[in-house]
């Protein structure tokens, strides 16, 4: 199946370009701080920041410069009533779900919530996405909510919210929409 349907992905600072281990045993003041041999910084906003012990060994910290709040959402529609109704006569076969293809889709929407997207996920269980977003969203839509560190993509379908692994955000957004609402 190609999207998940139980848990998220959680960031991690691991491969971020402003994640820096000092491992030089000379102490040098470097963007603001001294830095000492073994300590571990995040040099993304204006001064470096040097990460505690309590801060999370795996996750991102609440004070990560790169973290969106609120976090900005895109809603993605189809481009074309020929792409919808292509997307449709392909997905009839229960056993072989389609996944969604970037190709069809086109951006309809952006706007903000005050909702990460692991909030927004647990609300969908037991909540319809409409409410969530103050606004209707068509079935078949894509809602991706990005907070900066990783932008999490939702597909709406009758059997409810699937979270994705991969949606081409840039290539849908460089769609153009042919007059469909």
């Amino acid at each position: 199946m190609a999207y998940r349907t139980n848990a998220l992905r959680q960031p991690s600072c691991v491969g971020c370009p402003y994640n820096y281990y000092y491992h030089d045993p000379i102490p040098k003041p470097q963007q603001g701080i001294t830095m000492h041999l073994g300590e571990r910084f995040c040099t993304g906003g204006k001064k470096a920041h040097r990460f505690k012990k309590s801060d999370p060994k795996r996750g991102v910290p609440s004070w990560c410069p790169k973290r969106k709040n609120p976090c900005e959402v895109r809603i993605y529609i189809f481009k074309s009533a020929n792409d919808r109704l292509m997307h449709l006569y392909l997905s009839e076969d229960p056993n072989n779900p389609l996944y969604p293809s970037a190709h069809r889709y086109a951006i309809a929407a952006g706007t903000t919530i005050g909702l990460t997207p692991q909030v927004f996920w647990e609300r969908c269980q037991s909540e319809p996405p409409a409410s969530l977003m103050g606004r209707n969203i068509p079935l078949y839509s894509i809602v991706e909510i990005d907070d900066g560190l990783m932008p999490v993509f939702f597909y709406l379908t009758p059997e409810g919210v699937k979270i994705m692994h991969h949606f081409d955000a840039a290539r849908a957004q460089s769609n153009k929409r042919e007059g469909m609402d």
